[in-house]
């Protein structure tokens, strides 16, 4: 039988290249693929810099507003919406917290998470009091981030205000702008990205991605004080943060530049705070760059591949 593999290849050679000849003058440029075309688009709000994304659960359409934002390694749910939505709760789940401690908070599953024409399932929620983020004119119920990053590939699109969702796999064809690769610090997204200093001098580093932060670059204290960052960078001001646990104080200051391979974002504000120490066990990591950057740009995110694709506006 394998003797004749080789004939049978040659004929169905010789009949596909006579099809496509006699095809090739009528041929009309092919559509793209299914798996190349969204398979949702949510328009989203903003909530100060915020993302919030509508979402839903059985029998209650548009019920969640949920903040996306893809350093959050965990979906977090308002404890209020839990109680409304009657979620039996478990006790004792443990969850990262400023550096790096953990909290042990309740945690819930919801059967079934809906967004537009996709569907998370079986997702397990984290139940915390969210009240700093249900005082603007739009209350989020929750925060989800690498949650859906697993389920599909997003697209972060600032100026259209829309969260475009993709079959996992390799990231379409369609989508511009230059690729670059991700690194992972446990389950958070990492990129490499270059400061410029006030002096001139360049720091090249990790840093995580971070779409809901409301800063610019927010850097971790050992790098802030490896690089004598607090000693370098003029202060602007300072904001007193209440945190999970505690009220933090940040510094604020500018740096001159920030590049992200080809992407120059300029006079970029930048915060640091003793508190804060995000770092990685396997790399360093020198801070989190947020929303400040990213409203820049056309961001996409293909979490499985490890790739993001950035287009600057």
């Amino acid at each position: 039988m394998t003797r004749l593999l080789g004939p049978i290849l040659c004929c169905c050679w010789l009949l596909l290249s006579f099809s496509s000849k006699g095809q090739r003058r009528k041929a009309a440029p092919a559509p793209a693929p299914v798996s190349e075309q969204p398979l949702a688009v949510l328009p989203f709000t903003y909530s100060g810099h915020h993302v919030i994304i509508k979402a839903a659960i059985s029998g209650l359409p548009d019920s969640l507003s949920l903040i996306f934002d893809s350093g959050a390694e965990v979906t977090i749910l308002h404890k209020g919406m839990a109680e409304t939505l009657k979620l039996t709760a478990l006790q004792g789940k443990g969850v990262s917290a400023t550096n790096n401690m953990m909290l042990e908070m309740q945690t819930a599953t919801l059967s079934t998470l809906y967004m537009g024409n996709v569907r998370v399932p079986f997702l397990k929620v984290y139940i915390e009091n969210l009240q700093e983020f249900r005082t603007g004119t739009v209350k989020a119920d929750g925060i989800i981030g690498v949650d859906l990053l697993k389920q599909y590939i997003v697209t972060i699109d600032y100026p259209r205000q829309q969260l475009r969702l993709y079959r996992n796999g390799n990231t379409p064809t369609t989508i511009p702008g230059q690729r670059l690769a991700m690194k992972l610090n446990y389950v958070t997204p990492v990129l490499n990205a270059t400061i410029q200093l006030p002096g001139g001098q360049s720091l090249t580093g990790n840093y995580h991605l971070t779409t809901g932060g409301d800063y610019g670059i927010l850097f971790n204290w050992p790098y802030t004080d490896a690089h004598r960052l607090n000693e370098i960078l003029p202060t602007v001001d300072t904001d007193r943060v209440q945190d999970m646990l505690r009220v933090l104080t940040y510094i604020n200051s500018t740096i001159p530049l920030l590049s992200i391979n080809n992407a120059q974002f300029r006079q970029v504000p930048v915060s640091y705070c003793k508190d804060i120490n995000d770092d990685g066990a396997f790399m360093e990591v020198a801070g989190s760059i947020g929303c400040q950057i990213w409203k820049q740009c056309v961001l996409t995110i293909n979490y499985n591949k490890k790739e993001v694709i950035l287009q600057q506006r």
